[in-house]
């Protein structure tokens, strides 16, 4: 194992966290990307009677407290958690941490999406990789920021709505609610709708109800999104993942691009965008911002820690639904011969 990049942010040049990460991690400490411990044991969820196999259902995660300068395995007031490399029925498992790692820092540092600080580092005892994220519901006096994911706000849980019910929702289900729950709507259903772009675009399908939480800003006193967390391209490990993890829109609309199409396109996120709140100036601006960040992902994708096969199959994917989402059926010639 040879680290040629911060393992944080990926800057070139570093064998170990460069100074910012370092400050943004770690309090400025010089803290070793290598663990102090061995890979800890874990029981794999068994998957055969759940309804919707995915990548969240099996993955283990581990509380980490920074102690002087080590990450040590904790089981109570952790600042940080740990996600090592799973085993199971999904492709390219090796490279999960990797894929969700270089995932995040894509959102942070090309889309300027508010991300979870995170990074990789590595077990001592066989160098295999784990991602590591700093937990955001924690102040740096120790006291707990108030959280709520909207499966909780929504008030559904296995109990009342069975196994499913994480992906029993629509993401414009989860905007209503926003705006029942969040003062300043106007700023951050554009964050959210940001997050939703961008999930389409990285082949995120696991996005679920519980991915996305409101915490109580200290300042304002007021419940805020809290940056974005679990971010992957679940396609890499689950080919046959869903498109979305839930549905875009409420009861069963779907777009005349989508009846004739059969997969998501500018005139779908156009409609969403404007559905939620949003001026369809500002919705076409940002749709047309992120098909240009996709040109740019090449770069930081060739500092990320996956392999080159993953590499290869990651751009490709994206490239893909940038192209998805530059096409719209409504300006197509197509339509406008069929609507005379």
């Amino acid at each position: 194992m040879n680290i040629e990049h911060c393992p944080s942010c990926l800057k070139k040049g570093y064998a170990e966290f460069c100074p910012q990460c370092r400050k943004r991690l770690f309090r400025g400490k010089r803290v070793s990307p290598i663990l102090p411990f061995s890979r800890p044991d874990y029981n794999k969820r068994k998957t055969e009677n759940i309804k919707r196999l995915s990548i969240s259902g099996v993955q283990s995660k581990h509380s980490v407290k920074l102690t002087d300068s080590d990450l040590q395995l904790t089981e109570e007031n952790g600042d940080f958690i740990l996600k090592p490399v799973m085993t199971g029925e999904f492709a390219n498992m090796d490279f999960m941490p990797a894929n969700e790692h270089f995932t995040m820092q894509l959102a942070r540092q090309i889309f300027k999406i508010n991300a979870a600080d995170c990074a990789i580092v590595f077990f001592r005892d066989d160098l295999t990789p784990a991602y590591l994220t700093k937990r955001f519901d924690i102040t740096t006096d120790g006291n707990k920021i108030q959280q709520e994911d909207f499966a909780q706000i929504a008030q559904m849980s296995e109990e009342t709505h069975g196994e499913n019910y994480k992906y029993d929702f629509s993401y414009e289900k989860i905007a209503f609610l926003m705006s029942q729950h969040v003062s300043a709507y106007a700023v951050e259903i554009e964050k959210f709708f940001r997050i939703i772009l961008f999930n389409h675009l990285v082949n995120n399908g696991d996005a679920h109800l519980k991915n996305f939480s409101l915490c109580r800003d200290q300042v304002l006193n007021s419940f805020l999104l809290t940056p974005a967390y679990d971010l992957l391209n679940t396609h890499l490990h689950l080919p046959t993942e869903s498109e979305m993890a839930l549905d875009l829109f409420d009861s069963d609309f779907e777009t005349q691009s989508f009846q004739v199409n059969g997969f998501y396109s500018r005139d779908d996120f156009e409609e969403f965008g404007i559905r939620i709140g949003i001026s369809p100036k500002r919705v076409n601006r940002i749709i047309d911002e992120f098909i240009a960040y996709c040109k740019l992902t090449g770069d930081l994708l060739s500092r990320s820690f996956l392999d080159d096969k993953c590499r290869s199959e990651y751009l490709e994917m994206i490239d893909n639904r940038a192209k998805a989402l530059s096409y719209s059926y409504k300006n197509s010639g197509y339509f406008r011969e069929n609507s005379r």
